[in-house]
């Protein structure tokens, strides 16, 4: 019997060749379609690549001539009519009847042997701007549509372009400017022609319709032909349009050369246009349709054999990828949490350091008294919302480990509530809203229950309510006792508000982890989104449940029920109510402490704290010194403030140590030793009492719990 339950433990701890081997072959065919499909594809990319070049690269050189052709003509024709002496004379003397007449008619005659029967001249001494068969006008040569006025004048020799798009008549005009120039050389009036090149922009896009988009555009970037009008009306810049930058690069281009670039969108081909000093783009965009051949079926029909071999194998190892696949699943779940988690912790941390430090620079640098104090304050508020951060997340990370516990007391149901209020009234002021708590009468006054988690839920809604609620807006408060069975009370209470409300579809991510109802509500009024989920899990362990009732724009109600049992005066902890009273001076006259803390600067604040109080101080940097300072004088010292986490020796080990003295002659066990720490986990505080301490207080340090603390166990 042992040597087959041997055999069946190494059978299941090595799994059979066979197993292996189909893994293996999966994993092979899974390399080999992989490899596949990228060698496919770097290849298929370079081919449809260089053939999509050599294809725009033709396109741009017919449309160059065909473009070029259509209005070689009349650029000698403008040309010729600006050379014209008789043109010359007339623009030189506007004023000479008889030149004009021969003028207009030398003009005229040329005006029908253009494509378009149309010619336009202004000279520069009356600017009287002709057209046509149109009554003449004065031209503005300042105007900013008349731009090209001055550019040809005096930045042209021979002729330049300028167009334009009409979108009444939807027409695409190009019109071509000569300056005049008299017998001295100097500029004296402008003669040109339009060109309707509609048709010809139609039937290149036309042409190329789905296949290609065609651009125009001149040295300044400007866009000058496109199958948007609009981009040619506005001059938009073809980087713009493109997404990349095409118009520098273009200048070097050489007449007769194309220059092809490699965009995400597709492949992009820039040309030119010498005769009208313009440059052409074409651009192609990635299409499933480019891998429309026979090595795409080929490839196919590959993978297809391959896959068909993958499922047979599936087929036998799906058994043993089932766990992985779930486990793969949870992985990503817990990192998708994780970073969650993260980036709201990182903000709401950051958020009151940055406070923090600003403050205390702003104070640093402060003069006068009244400024240092307001950035102290600043501070103070900072610290304390970042401590309530971080008690959030110790809350919620004792919840995820399923550790959130309730330390039921007795308690004044009547303080309690009075407590909450106070807390909270501050904030209802700042916002000038209107409270009203309204408790019910049948209330028992004093409760069985964790007093501190049930006021820590009511503070968590009254916060949220007045954080969601304009100023001036409205929030109730109503405790209402609903019956009492055997020794338990059940209340419910509920938080109502007049602010932004909650849609359905937000009320169900309310109490989850690291929600809010939208991802706006984080940024616009901060929050950590633990505080429900917090209140849900705490009032589950009370016995009760939370929900919300709420329409967007209505303002929310939350209600929650919990369970309590009747109480008594005569058990309730008046110890308490030490901490409302502050340190007295002298109040510790004659006593000693030994403080047992490495880091400095908590030494400091201790010292700081209790300076006044006559409390003569002793420091030990971490449990061996203590230890030490113990043994040679246990009578020294009244109590023991310990630190957990020191280097050398913990608190814990020097607390043991501590109460083992007696067995070496020495009697240290009536010495009061309070752990002073930041760790403040249930199982920290009773790791503590296990060592042998008498008490706890947790960092950072509460004057008011301290002082109970203190007056404990040194008054007399």
């Amino acid at each position: 019997m042992k040597d087959k339950s041997e055999t069946r433990k190494a059978r299941d701890a090595n799994p059979p060749l066979m197993s292996k081997f189909v893994a293996f072959s999966v994993t092979l065919f899974f390399v080999i379609l992989v490899a596949g499909i990228v060698a496919f594809m770097l290849s298929m990319q370079q081919i449809i690549g260089e053939n999509k070049n050599a294809e725009m690269s033709k396109m741009l050189e017919v449309e160059r001539i065909k473009l070029e052709t259509s209005v070689t003509n009349e650029i000698v024709l403008v040309i010729k009519m600006a050379d014209s002496p008789l043109i010359q004379q007339y623009f030189s003397d506007p004023g000479d009847a008889r030149l004009e007449k021969m003028a207009f008619e030398e003009i005229n005659a040329y005006r029908y042997s253009f494509s378009a029967n149309s010619v336009f001249w202004v000279n520069d001494i009356d600017r009287l701007f002709y057209f046509d068969d149109n009554e003449p006008f004065v031209l503005n040569p300042d105007a900013p549509e008349n731009y090209w006025y001055y550019m040809t004048l005096y930045e042209t020799e021979s002729y330049n372009f300028n167009i334009n798009y009409n979108p009444d008549l939807k027409l695409t005009n190009l019109w071509i400017n000569a300056p005049v120039f008299d017998e001295d050389g100097n500029p004296s009036g402008i003669m040109g022609t339009g060109i309707e090149i509609t048709d010809y922009l139609d039937m290149v896009y036309s042409d190329y319709e789905g296949r290609a988009d065609f651009y125009y555009f001149n040295a300044a970037g400007e866009i000058t032909a496109a199958v948007d009008p609009v981009l040619v009306a506005e001059k938009k810049n073809i980087d713009d349009e493109l997404g990349v930058s095409v118009a520098e690069p273009a200048l070097s281009i050489k007449p007769g050369e194309t220059w092809n670039i490699d965009a995400p969108s597709g492949k992009i081909t820039v040309g030119t246009v010498p005769l009208l000093e313009w440059y052409s783009v074409a651009v192609m965009y990635n299409s499933p349709e480019d891998y429309n051949n026979p090595l795409t079926v080929l490839f196919v029909v590959m993978l297809a054999v391959i896959v068909f071999i993958i499922i047979i194998f599936n087929v036998f190892i799906a058994g043993l990828l089932k766990p992985l696949r779930k486990s793969m699943v949870e992985a990503e779940s817990a990192n998708r949490a994780k970073s969650a988690f993260l980036a709201s912790m990182s903000h709401e941390i950051r958020t009151p350091i940055n406070a923090i430090i600003g403050m205390t620079e702003i104070g640093r640098i402060a003069d006068d008294v009244e400024r240092k104090d307001y950035a102290i304050g600043k501070i103070k508020e900072a610290s304390e919302h970042l401590l309530g951060v971080i008690n959030d997340i110790l809350d919620f990370s004792k919840i995820e480990a399923n550790k959130l516990e309730l330390s039921p007391a007795e308690f004044d149901f009547e303080k309690m509530i009075e407590n909450v209020v106070s807390i909270i009234n501050f904030r209802v002021t700042e916002k000038r809203q209107q409270l009203s708590v309204i408790t019910d009468a049948n209330v028992p006054k004093f409760l069985v229950g964790d007093d501190q988690r049930l006021a820590q839920v009511i503070i968590n809604l009254l916060s949220n309510a007045v954080k969601f609620t304009p100023e001036y807006g409205e929030i109730r408060f109503n405790a209402v006792f609903i019956g009492e069975s055997g020794e338990e009370c059940g209340l419910r209470f509920e938080v109502s508000d007049s602010g932004i409300g909650i849609s359905p579809e937000q009320q169900k991510k309310l109490f989850g982890a690291f929600e809010q109802a939208e991802s706006g509500i984080s940024r616009k009024f901060g929050g950590t989104g633990l505080g429900l989920v917090i209140s849900k899990r705490i009032v589950e362990l009370m016995g009760g449940e939370i929900w919300v009732e709420s329409e967007l724009g209505e303002g929310a109600r939350f209600v929650f029920t919990v369970k309590a049992r009747r109480g008594n005066a005569e058990r309730i902890d008046k110890s308490k109510d030490g901490k409302a009273r502050v340190l007295e001076k002298n109040e510790f006259i004659g006593k000693r402490l030994l403080l047992v803390e490495d880091i400095e600067i908590n030494r400091e604040i201790v010292m700081a704290l209790l300076a006044d109080t006559g409390l003569k101080i002793d420091c030990a940097e971490n449990g061996r010194a203590a230890l030490k300072a113990m043994k040679a004088n246990p009578g020294k010292y009244d109590l023991v403030l310990m630190d957990m986490e020191m280097p050398e020796m913990d608190g814990l080990e020097a607390t043991r140590r501590i109460r083992g003295l007696t067995e070496s002659g020495v009697n240290a066990s009536g010495v009061p030793i309070i752990a002073m720490t930041a760790n403040v986990f249930k199982e920290d505080i009773n790791n503590c009492f296990e060592a042998g301490m008498n008490d706890h207080l947790g960092k950072p340090i509460d004057m008011g719990e301290l002082s109970v603390k203190l007056r404990k166990y040194l008054e007399d």
